[in-house]
């Protein structure tokens, strides 16, 4: 008989106060301006981004930057999803966000084939950011990529011998996976598993829409299998066995700023700035910023600061 894969809302008791606890979305805990104020002096550029770590690091380091080189910015961090930020960015609500090239692609042009390279990615996604009105320009993206990871609890990797998705797929009837809502409606996420691995269902999908939570929750129990970026800092815990995508499944996924062209027109110093910071980032620098916000609850802006006040972008 079937089993019938049912999805639900896992609400966990805790969330408000452990998120709370963490500070960790785009909030400040210095003793400065409201993110969601503007600072400094010079032209008016708002920065925004999505609703997890990465990608409010990411924003707050455009963010110092600019401010550094004579900009007034206003933060707009945490907005939510990429329709959010991109819907955002077209009215000019923002004048850029941090996007990842295989995203563009996916989710903001649809695009249901997607190059096999790096650099063919970046090319097709600035191209068609560029040809759609208002224009936007995708700038020059960081030298890593930040693909999805599949991981399992340890101790049932090892009782079913996992390492690859296939043989996750042949036993995930038994297992839960703890997912997130845009993961399970993007094309190239949980449709996508599907697509490839048939065989991928899975006994109960819980849905959390916070990371921490989410790696809380496989570890105590609540799931078996999660899903993850490969540059989260939790997936450096040995508790983890992330699983072998065989197949290749996955686009490019690199962070690039987009930004409003007709705002880069007026401000083209903007592009040497951001260029700047992306060209100080990698995989493993990315891991080690996001697990001092998501494992040792230090504040996403000022974890951003002082890697650009080391890496001498600000003084």
């Amino acid at each position: 008989m079937k089993i019938r894969t049912q999805i639900r809302v896992a609400i966990f008791v805790l969330a408000a106060l452990l998120l709370a606890a963490c500070g960790n979305v785009g909030q400040s805990s210095g003793g400065g301006a409201p993110s969601n104020q503007a600072s400094g002096k010079g032209p008016l550029i708002t920065v925004g981004s999505k609703n997890f770590t990465e990608e409010i690091i990411l924003g707050n380091m455009y963010a110092d930057a600019l401010q550094a080189h004579g900009f007034r910015v206003q933060r707009k961090m945490n907005l939510g999803s990429v329709a959010i930020n991109d819907k955002a960015l077209q009215r000019g609500q923002i004048d850029l966000y941090p996007e990842y090239t295989g995203t563009s692609l996916e989710a903001v042009f649809h695009k249901s084939k997607t190059p096999k390279t790096a650099e063919a990615t970046y090319q097709e996604a600035k191209k068609l950011y560029a040809n759609r009105n208002p224009a936007d320009t995708m700038l020059k993206p960081a030298p890593y990529n930040n693909t999805y990871g599949i991981f399992v609890r340890r101790p049932v990797a090892e009782k079913y011998h996992l390492k690859t998705l296939g043989q996750l797929a042949k036993v995930s009837p038994k297992l839960t996976f703890v997912s997130f809502s845009e993961f399970q409606s993007r094309q190239d996420g949980y449709p996508n598993i599907k697509r490839h691995y048939p065989a991928m269902h899975f006994k109960q999908i819980k849905v959390v829409n916070s990371i921490g939570l989410k790696y809380q929750g496989v570890l105590r129990g609540d799931g078996d299998v999660g899903i993850g970026f490969t540059t989260d800092g939790q997936l450096r815990s040995p508790k983890f066995v992330v699983m072998k995508d065989t197949k290749h499944i996955w686009p490019w996924y690199q962070p690039a700023p987009v930004v409003r062209s007709d705002v880069l027109k007026k401000h083209p110093k903007m592009k040497q700035v951001l260029d700047e910071v992306s060209s100080k980032l990698d995989a493993k620098t990315m891991r080690q910023l996001n697990g001092k916000v998501d494992i040792d609850h230090q504040d996403p802006e000022q974890v951003a600061h002082q890697f650009l006040k080391k890496q001498g972008v600000l003084k």
